[in-house]
């Protein structure tokens, strides 16, 4: 009896890292010397095909290794001797138009030719690693009308229009400056990408009264709006969209 009851938990512990694979549909990367290895998993952890791989070495200027994931999600590159770090992205057709999205890496820590595994996450929103102003989410630029100089007291929300760019359902956002995605009067930080109805209500501590919005510098004033985020023509993971608010 007391040999299985040892035995018992022996093989829980073996079939955990199993398991662990199963759940993302991908067998896990090990680490393998002269190797960067690694897994690429979308919001529902799921794993992607196709996602492309940088190595960029940290000390010579644009040297690169690069590679792509798999059918299950995996990537294996060769490392050559130096200090390296991984990168991801990942291109989605969304509304349209082509998004270069980066991924999340599981550690942002540079490594040599002694091998490395480094996995990644296609996150919607949150801050980038080395990097004090970049997000995973969308900038939108907030502008006034001439004339209308109560921005302190604004509140703008933002309702998806239909699915997120993951295909997610997103929630609502009712935003005041101070507020986690809006610190700063002229830029809304970190929305989820998608297409979003835009609207705004002045409140001063009276009745909310509706505001009029358009899509900044072409569109027209209007009670609500369609927010899209524009990819960066460059090509780079940069997606933008603008408000401008007013009577």
């Amino acid at each position: 009896m007391t040999t299985m009851k040892l035995y018992l938990p022996l093989l829980a512990a073996l079939a955990l890292p199993a398991l662990t694979a199963c759940g993302t549909d991908a067998p896990a990367a090990r680490q393998e010397t002269g190797y960067a290895t690694g897994l690429v998993m979308d919001t529902n952890g799921k794993p992607v095909a196709g996602a492309r791989i940088l190595l960029d070495n940290t000390v010579f200027y644009a040297s690169y290794i690069n590679g792509s994931t798999g059918a299950d999600g995996t990537y294996r590159l060769k490392v050559q001797p130096g200090a390296w770090r991984a990168y991801a992205t990942i291109q989605k057709e969304y509304n349209g138009r082509t998004y270069s999205l980066d991924l999340h890496p599981d550690s942002a820590d540079s490594f040599d030719d002694s091998g490395a595994v480094r996995n990644f996450t296609w996150k919607l929103e949150g801050r980038k690693p080395d990097n004090n102003w970049g997000y995973y989410g969308g900038l939108v630029k907030v502008f006034n009308e001439s004339g209308f100089y109560e921005m302190e007291n604004v509140e703008i929300t933002l309702e998806p229009a239909g699915p997120l760019i993951d295909g997610s359902e997103g929630r609502m956002l009712v935003l005041r400056l101070g507020d986690n995605y809006w610190r700063d009067l002229a830029y809304l930080e970190d929305i989820p990408i998608g297409r979003y109805t835009a609207s705004a209500v002045l409140v001063d501590g009276g009745a909310p009264r509706a505001l009029r919005v358009r899509d900044y510098p072409d569109g027209d004033l209007a009670g609500r709006m369609q927010l899209d985020f524009i990819p960066d023509a460059s090509g780079t993971p940069d997606s933008t969209a603008s408000i401008s608010i007013g009577y």
